[in-house]
């Protein structure tokens, strides 16, 4: 087991580079990939049942924010999403009918943000207007998946904003 004295600080030889379009520095760290039987069985486990779900790519080096805001490179704690949007002048989008590919989806678990994902598809349904929004994320250690936005496993969150 390692040891993280300054996990994600300047001088955290596991951290990147990183930094909002205004120079403020994104704390982030790098995992360890997990042993390929333990992501095998994740996999197995997320995708079994559920015909909606499709693996993208089976890794444990990044987490969602890391896949949503570092190009897959590392990871970022929830608690820095609210900067990053802030930052980067991101604006909520207050329909579901008017999200477009490449926006987010922010979840949470009680009041903190927990999950994020990126937008690759919004197909309108005419019957009830509502909108079957496709998303790619990253779940915890488990891998990478295309999946519709609503269904996602319960320790992520829930979806609450676009």
């Amino acid at each position: 087991m390692e040891t993280l004295i300054n996990p994600g600080g300047a001088d955290d030889r596991k951290s990147i580079e990183l930094a909002t379009s205004k120079g403020t520095r994104i704390r982030n760290w790098q995992r360890r990939e997990r042993p390929e039987e333990a992501l095998r069985d994740a996999m197995k486990f997320a995708t079994e049942g559920y015909l909606g779900r499709k693996l993208r790519s089976l890794t444990a080096r990044y987490n969602c924010v890391g896949m949503a805001f570092a190009n897959r490179r590392t990871c970022i704690e929830p608690d820095e999403v609210p900067m990053i949007l802030k930052d980067d002048d991101y604006a909520e989008v207050a329909r579901p009918a008017d999200v477009m590919e490449g926006d987010l989806v922010i979840s949470e678990d009680g009041d903190e943000i927990s999950h994020v994902a990126v937008v690759v598809s919004n197909e309108p349904r005419l019957v009830d207007g509502d909108s079957i929004i496709r998303v790619i994320s990253q779940w915890g250690a488990d891998g990478e998946y295309l999946h519709e936005y609503r269904d996602v496993p319960l320790p992520l969150g829930r979806p609450v904003r676009f």
